[in-house]
């Protein structure tokens, strides 16, 4: 597997280094969704966690803030020099990298949070760190687009991002399907989440919500597909090992679902597979935040219902692509009559 972004792979220690960064990453942007999953896997269970649980998450949440701290900093200066920007550029730069990395470490304090703002700085802490990093091994997480015609652009951006959605409901509709049969049968030895996704997640209302979203993409799709997959692949690593470590990292966050968080690999497949071959990280987002979004509206919605709203919500879509080839189809030159 080749990486449209990676203009050369990296050898020796510069292969190690960009691994070693990859990791770190992976871990400081998943470790907690981990141990919150984690947690409620344990709780289908009968788990009885002792009472300084919260207290040690909380603990983690604060190393990871203070990590992310000094290594966005950290990462911004070493760029901003003045040989690569202007001083203008490099006191914006340094001062807006100290405020979202101080801001995210600040919103981590379990007594000061900042409610929505500190979660949405989170997320954009982890992305710009991620984009910070693999910038610093020479690649670029987003292609720079070669099609000068926007209108082709925005037709090869929504034909990516509808491919990404496909991925997201193929994994998710399988995981669905997976609880309420497991739910049906009854099943002890394989115990599943009872409510809803948004409860089990702790999500309390609309402005939480959108709030959390941004905090998903920017793990799920920056960090874990497409800064975890460009680093290996520039490190040199094989497919199997990223596909593996990208699925495996997908399905231990998604464990609250209890088994059918197995049906997560095929929601990190699909994702993995489009930005591998793309190098196009937005199609994700706008595929991943568009299902979730849908999914949370028609969530409290029966089973019925939710077939029902989806069907017209995809014809609709599939429309509304059609019409943007059409308009970006290039049109067909003139034929000029032979001189005589």
């Amino acid at each position: 597997m080749t990486h449209p972004l990676t203009p050369a792979p990296l050898r020796g220690t510069a292969a190690r280094r960009a691994l070693l960064h990859a990791a770190a990453l992976l871990f400081l942007a998943s470790i907690t969704p981990m141990v919150n999953a984690a947690l409620q896997l344990g709780a289908l269970y009968d788990v009885r966690w002792p009472q300084r649980t919260s207290h040690y998450t909380a603990l983690i949440r604060i190393g990871v803030g203070v990590v992310v701290f000094f290594w966005l900093l950290w990462t911004v200066i070493a760029r901003t020099t003045l040989d690569r920007v202007s001083a203008r550029q490099r006191i914006l730069q340094r001062c807006a990298a100290l405020g979202c990395s101080s801001a995210s470490l600040y919103a981590t304090d379990p007594d000061r949070p900042l409610g929505h703002f500190g979660t949405v700085v989170t997320g954009l802490s982890f992305a710009w760190l991620a984009w910070e990093v693999c910038r610093s091994h020479g690649i670029t997480l987003e292609k720079t687009p070669r099609e000068k015609n926007p209108q082709r652009w925005c037709a090869q951006t929504f034909d990516l991002a509808g491919r990404a959605f496909g991925a997201c409901m193929a994994g998710g509709c399988l995981a669905y399907l997976g609880v309420q049969a497991l739910l049906h049968l009854d099943v002890a030895a394989l115990p599943v989440m009872a409510g809803n996704q948004l409860d089990t997640i702790g999500v309390t209302g609309p402005l939480d919500f959108m709030a959390q979203l941004v905090v998903v993409v920017a793990v799920e799709d920056v960090v874990i597909v497409a800064a975890t997959a460009a680093l290996m692949t520039a490190a040199g690593r094989p497919a199997w090992q990223i596909y593996t470590t990208v699925c495996a990292v997908e399905v231990v966050v998604h464990a609250y679902f209890g088994a059918p968080a197995i049906a997560m690999a095929l929601f990190a497949v699909g994702r993995l597979q489009l930005y591998t071959r793309s190098g196009r990280v937005l199609p994700l987002i706008i595929g991943h935040a568009s299902f979730d979004l849908l999914g949370a509206l028609l969530m409290p919605l029966p089973l019925t219902h939710r077939l029902l709203i989806a069907i017209p919500v995809g014809l609709a879509a599939s429309v509304i692509a059609e019409r943007v080839r059409r308009a970006a189809a290039p049109s067909p030159e003139p034929v000029t009559g032979a001189a005589t």
